[in-house]
């Protein structure tokens, strides 16, 4: 109980430090207009972890359109990169499944193409053998009323749930929705995979004012340490409480 009282107050600790240095690096991305790498490490909370993150879609396959032409591909990537950073600086082991704009199929039907793809990425995941498989997505819906982050796990994965409620508690702190994290057992991913895994939707790009803020470098940036945090917070065995507004 103590021991666990200790961690929480460390991980409180490194938290506060890490917003002061990512607030410093906002500030010289404004300068400067180019992403920083100036990221916090938690390695005494994530060191030696192995995280696969897979940034969804890319290539021929450009996911989601926003209303104003923004591609799901785009803002995924961009938001895996940062991820990445804090990871690697964090020291843990990081395998990218894609590190730019491609896709992993090479049939020259579209279909055929996607489950190449996705095969590849299944496949790759299994090899890494990784603690935790972070798929990120942007989301889009008809009604361009939606907004806000969402987490989904498979249903039959009791640490899936456990780590996607963890990480939407911490994005829940930057939204005004406050979503819930859900079970899917439709995600290609989430099926098909042994691993702890959760796709993270990050937003709406069917709602104008949130595809807005999913261009911005400090939202992208805030996201990444959002669901960072979340995984700080699951690896030292803290359960959040989530309700739905």
């Amino acid at each position: 109980m103590f021991g666990f009282l200790k961690n929480k107050t460390i991980l409180s600790i490194i938290i506060i430090l890490s917003l002061v240095v990512v607030g410093g690096s906002y500030l010289r991305e404004k300068r400067t207009t180019k992403i920083t790498n100036d990221v916090p490490g938690w390695s005494w909370v994530l060191g030696g972890k192995t995280i696969t993150i897979d940034a969804g879609h890319g290539g021929v396959d450009p996911g989601a359109v926003g209303v104003k032409g923004t591609l799901e591909k785009d803002v995924n990537l961009e938001i895996s990169k940062r991820l990445q950073l804090l990871f690697t600086q964090a020291g843990s082991k990081v395998v990218m499944l894609r590190e730019e704009d491609r896709d992993f199929g090479t049939s020259p039907k579209l279909l055929q193409r996607k489950r190449e793809d996705l095969s590849y990425r299944i496949h790759t995941a299994m090899e890494s053998y990784a603690d935790i498989y972070l798929s990120i997505h942007a989301n889009s819906f008809p009604d361009q009323r939606q907004y806000g982050p969402q987490v989904f796990y498979h249903p039959n994965s009791v640490e899936g749930k456990n780590l996607a409620e963890s990480i939407q508690a911490s994005l829940n702190k930057l939204s005004t929705k406050k979503r819930v994290a859900k079970a899917n057992q439709s995600y290609f991913i989430l099926k098909n995979t042994d691993m702890v895994a959760v796709t993270v939707e990050v937003g709406f790009l069917s709602n104008v004012q949130e595809e807005a803020k999913l261009k911005q470098v400090e939202y992208q940036q805030q996201l990444a340490m959002a669901i960072f945090e979340g995984i700080g917070n699951y690896a030292i065995g803290e359960r959040p409480v989530l309700s739905d507004d």
